[in-house]
């Protein structure tokens, strides 16, 4: 099978690494990305040319970095078809989430309407605030999204979903949800961790109001991420941290803050991480997310097919339709002696292939199924074809050994 995008793989280095002199296959990006040469050029660059802080030195250096940092603001907007006024650095999509959880302002009786199947990160934070209403999950792990209307109710005070589980793979139905949510005045949060690098974004065709990723899984640098909001939602939010860079003014009677987006970025930020970043999402866009998109889903459909052919296998969300699934699979197969997390620590040892296993940070939606854990395989624009066909194999070669 042709694989349009595996002329990428030259631009990865990681991907050059073996393990027990065996060239390794790497099937977990959902967890985190490899990164392209350009970004790896682009943070050490920030390093051997730059040592200013942004947004506060008066020279030559200080001028550059602000405008490198503000550029890479400007090429996330680009990314996310928004303003640059919109885009808030975080140091993750955790934090961004928690940046809007904190500032609404909500109380232990409001409600907060998500799925089961929802990320830790996008869980808790509403949690520790206000009350859980999750829609219905059905007997194999996928989110009955259509549930939406009936548990909706005056205590609402926000609707969120995952874009993309990270645990199903499924492409959620957000438009309906948005509409659905902003029939009834409600603001609705877009955890875009992981489809921002594998189908096309735009913030203004969603009409989302808030939309967090993560920089780590979009082969952008770690600890920086991106809160999108609508500038007057922004606007209203309380403050989530004060100290330097956000102030305007500050005097032993008062102080005032910046205007959105600043306000929301006290300290000093992640200045390589940011540009970084910048550069991740540039170089995703010369390649084309539809492109992107239609090599993901690809993977995805031989993942389902080739898994359904293994014996005692049990696929979350199997009953989704493989067009609204990309290249990420989530799956529980019992081998006897073996946990899942064994299971996917012998894909490495003895296979060179690098899975995740565990919960995935979505114990919620593996309690509803009554699985001690799972293995994930998770796809990028680097991953072929014939690296499935190598996971397959491996996976068949075990159960062949250890189930008769």
């Amino acid at each position: 099978m042709a694989d349009s995008l595996e002329f990428t793989r030259k631009e990865f280095p990681f991907l050059r690494r073996e393990i027990d002199g065996r060239p390794i296959v790497y099937l977990d990006s959902a967890s985190t990305s490899p990164k392209p040469q350009c970004v790896i050029d682009t943070v050490n660059g920030v390093y051997q040319h730059t040592a200013a802080n942004v947004h506060r030195g008066i020279h030559t250096v200080a001028d550059e970095a602000t405008e490198a940092y503000e550029n890479a603001r400007r090429e996330v907007a680009k990314f996310l078809n928004a303003s640059p006024s919109e885009i808030i650095f975080t140091r993750n999509a955790t934090e961004g989430i928690n940046i809007v959880a904190n500032g609404l302002g909500l109380m232990p009786d409001d409600e907060v309407v998500l799925t089961p199947a929802e990320h830790h990160s996008n869980y808790l934070p509403w949690r520790l605030r206000a009350r859980i209403v999750p829609v219905g999950l059905s007997t194999d792990g996928f989110p009955i999204y259509a549930d939406l209307q009936k548990v909706i109710s005056l205590h609402t005070k926000i609707i969120t979903l995952a874009h993309i589980s990270n645990t199903t793979g499924i492409i959620a139905p957000v438009e309906h949800w948005v509409e659905a949510a902003h029939s009834r005045g409600l603001p609705v949060l877009i955890d875009a961790a992981q489809s921002a690098s594998h189908i096309p974004l735009d913030v203004r065709a969603l009409d989302c109001d808030f939309l967090v990723l993560s920089g780590h899984k979009l082969l952008g640098p770690s600890g920086i991420g991106v809160l999108y909001g609508k500038r007057e939602r922004l606007a209203k939010l309380s403050l989530y941290q004060t100290g330097g860079g956000m102030v305007r003014y500050h005097s032993e009677d008062r102080f005032e803050v910046q205007d959105v987006p600043q306000r929301f970025e006290a300290g000093t930020p992640n200045i390589e991480g940011a540009i970084g970043l910048g550069t991740a999402v540039k170089w995703l866009r010369s390649l084309g997310m539809e492109r992107i998109m239609a090599h993901s889903k690809s993977l995805g459909r031989q993942l389902v097919h080739g898994l359904e052919t293994i014996p005692g296998i049990h696929i979350i969300a199997a009953s989704a339709p493989l067009e609204s699934r990309i290249g990420l699979v989530t799956f529980n197969l019992k081998v006897p002696g073996f946990s899942q997390d064994a299971l996917a620590r012998l894909l490495c040892d003895r296979y060179q292939i690098l899975v995740s296993g565990g919960f995935h940070c979505a114990h919620i939606l593996h309690h509803r199924l009554g699985f001690e854990g799972t293995v994930r395989i998770s796809t990028h624009v680097f991953t072929t074809h014939e690296e499935i066909d190598k996971v397959l194999s491996a996976l068949h070669e075990l159960t062949d050994t250890y189930c008769r």
